[in-house]
């Protein structure tokens, strides 16, 4: 134990995903099974990080409205190191991520070996690279990986739907199905395609197979 006015030499944690339940486990986990370890925040806001963090361990799927790429630059430019550690492999998000500075990726699957092998080599400073990194890297991704819900709220959007239609045939709030649209152009940015507009995602939707080409009901 440190004196009162002495640092403290353990390195310092932070745990950035949007899903409290899993946070805390991995927190417990983090500070119950590393040597020299302490989490200094867990929580789904990366604003919330102290500036003297060693690593964060971040998801890429935060639901803030920032791509986990945007969050990882920040980070990496404040000297703070970042691992991926989620339960998406969408290689649309990993990859410019890793790009901005992550070093490495970890599925939420993983048995706790590979977690700590992991994080150990992060914390040095050091890319671990793993299968499911090679894969991701090698994986094309031209055509983003949309969830069951993103796909339907593309092909009822770009079909020519409202946001509020959507919503409903969905059976989901227009909230929601905002929600499910910007993660589908956050995908598509994340694979170097824009679809800024309803003709931009219809062109989209139609190229990638979501739509018949004689859809009447092109979005405008």
């Amino acid at each position: 134990m440190t004196g009162a006015n002495e640092p403290d030499p353990r390195r310092r944690v932070a745990i950035v995903d949007d899903h409290g339940i899993f946070a805390e486990a991995l927190r417990g986990w983090v500070e119950g099974n590393l040597d020299d370890v302490h989490v200094v925040y867990s929580g789904p806001d990366p604003a919330q990080v102290p500036a003297d963090t060693d690593i964060v361990l971040l998801d890429i799927e935060l639901g803030i409205g920032r791509s986990a790429a945007d969050v990882t630059r920040e980070l990496v430019e404040a000297g703070i190191h970042v691992l991926l550690v989620s339960a998406f492999g969408d290689p649309g998000l990993i990859r410019p991520a890793i790009t901005a500075g992550a070093l490495g990726y970890v599925p939420k699957r993983v048995d706790t070996g590979a977690l700590r092998e992991a994080i150990s080599s992060a914390l040095a400073g050091q890319v671990h690279v793993s299968a499911d990194l090679a894969a991701v890297m090698m994986a094309a991704v031209d055509r983003p990986d949309l969830s069951i819900q993103e796909r339907s709220a593309l092909q009822l959007y770009a079909s020519g739907l409202t946001l509020e239609a959507v919503a409903h045939r969905m059976n989901v709030s227009p909230s929601t199905a905002r929600e499910y649209l910007l993660r589908v152009r956050r995908k598509y940015a994340g694979v170097g395609r824009t679809v800024r507009t309803k003709t931009d995602l219809y062109a989209a939707a139609l190229q990638d197979g979501l739509l018949d080409e004689d859809d009447s009901q092109r979005g405008g």
